[in-house]
């Protein structure tokens, strides 16, 4: 078994760590090679479940660290896991709260279950889940670091993160958490090591800029975050309104003005991204060329 240190503890934020710091936002995953100085992180879980996944296979020890937010997205990313066939793993999850929320037991359940299933390949499993209030001692919080010496430690330390560490995107990560599910068919995870594609960007913008939660209200598009109350914001976009961190509203703001901002980019693109494949130019040669 490979060694690993657990700090969980009620420690304040204190400031983003040096060397390779890489967050994960919700609905992703990052697998790393262990080397010192490295820190994979995520927070602001409520009912979402922060997943670590300590692996071996032959001499390659690495660490995957995931933010999961329903049973489907638990059973994509261990569907990941599993095709990566380790020799063995160990797992340490922190979430799924507060206990008595109905999404936090499924996700919970859901979670065990997917661990139990590895059977003799799992070395260890340490599950934090359904706890308490997410706010209350870094419940929100998980990660893990590897030290100069190559000592590997997971832990709720929270760090005191800016917007642009959360979303270097400045919104287009935001907005892929909220819509990825209203493609078709959903997407459940995604791998945080691949940049998005301009395609991408304008697909995922396209949906967030039509999309409503309630489809004949106008007041319940997505794109109307920009004028609500952050309270308003938590209660209509949070199934746990009243444990969102306090960046929650910001964050869905700083998406919704990423669509807005890409509207004249997703309408200029749609005469350029061909849904299917296509000669350039094909409209105008059928125009002003005999048929071949």
């Amino acid at each position: 078994m490979i060694p690993v240190t657990i700090d969980r503890n009620s420690n304040p934020p204190v400031p983003k760590p040096d060397g390779d710091f890489r967050f994960v936002d919700q609905g992703n995953y990052l697998k790393s090679a262990l080397v010192p100085g490295l820190t994979l992180y995520s927070d602001s879980a409520t009912s979402c479940i922060i997943t670590i996944v300590v692996a071996q296979k032959g001499e390659e020890i690495s660490a995957t660290l995931a933010h999961l937010d329903s049973p489907d997205c638990i059973k994509a990313f261990f569907a990941v896991v599993t095709a990566e066939n380790y020799d063995s793993i160990q797992i340490y999850a922190q979430g799924a709260n507060p206990p008595d929320n109905e999404t936090a037991r499924q996700n919970a359940a859901q979670l065990k279950a997917s661990v139990e299933g590895f059977g003799s390949t799992l070395a260890a499993a340490d599950l934090y889940l359904l706890e308490g209030s997410p706010r209350d001692n870094n419940r929100g919080d998980f990660g893990i670091s590897i030290g100069a010496a190559g000592g590997i430690v997971v832990s709720n330390q929270p760090y005191a993160l800016e917007l642009t560490d959360r979303d270097p995107t400045c919104g287009g990560q935001t907005v892929y958490c909220i819509m990825r599910r209203q493609e078709y068919p959903p997407v459940e995870i995604r791998n945080a090591a691949l940049p998005f594609t301009h395609a991408e960007l304008v697909e995922l913008s396209s949906i967030a800029l039509s999309y409503r939660k309630t489809p004949d209200d106008p007041a319940s598009a997505f794109t109307n975050i920009v004028n609500m109350q952050n309270a308003a914001i938590r209660e209509s976009w949070s199934t746990t309104p009243q444990y969102e961190a306090p960046w929650f509203s910001d964050q869905l703001k700083q998406g919704a003005c990423f669509a807005l901002s890409m509207a004249p980019v997703t309408t200029l693109s749609s005469y350029y991204l061909s849904k299917t494949p296509e000669r350039p130019f094909t409209r105008l040669r059928r125009a002003i060329l005999p048929a071949n």
